[in-house]
C-alpha cells in the first residue's frame, strides 16, 4: 500500500513541476482576464473550477487535520487556492512519513 502511495505521490509531485514549469516558462498572465471569461461563459468551465476549488478545500481540511504546526496550516491555506497544486504536492511529501504512520491501524 505504501509503494503505491509513493507512486501517486511521485507522479503527483512530477506534474505539479511541470506545471509550475509550464506557468512560469510561457507567461500566460497576459491573457488572465480574457481566457477566464471565456471559461466562464462555458458549463463545463464553471463545473470544473468549482471541482477545482472543492479539492482544495477537501486537502486544506486534511492539512488543518493531520498538521501540527499553526503557522504551516495558515501559509498553505493562502496558497493552495491561489498556486494550487503544486503547493498541496510539497506539503505532501514534506508529511509523507508522518500520513503513513497516521493511516496505519492501531494494534490493541
Amino acid at each position: 500500500m505504501k509503494k503505491i502511495a509513493l507512486f501517486f505521490g511521485f507522479v503527483g509531485v512530477v506534474v505539479s513541476g511541470w506545471l509550475a514549469a509550464v506557468l512560469l516558462g510561457s507567461s500566460p498572465w497576459s491573457s488572465f482576464s480574457e481566457q477566464g471569461a471565456q471559461l466562464m461563459d462555458m458549463v463545463w468551465g464553471r463545473i470544473s473550477l468549482l471541482d477545482l476549488y472543492a479539492g482544495f478545500f477537501l486537502a486544506l481540511a486534511l492539512v488543518w487535520l493531520l498538521e501540527p504546526k499553526l503557522w504551516v496550516k495558515v501559509l498553505v491555506s493562502l496558497t493552495l487556492p491561489t498556486l494550487g497544486n503544486p503547493i498541496l504536492a510539497i506539503w505532501l511529501v514534506w508529511r509523507f512519513n508522518d500520513i503513513a504512520r497516521f493511516s496505519q491501524p492501531k494494534s490493541s
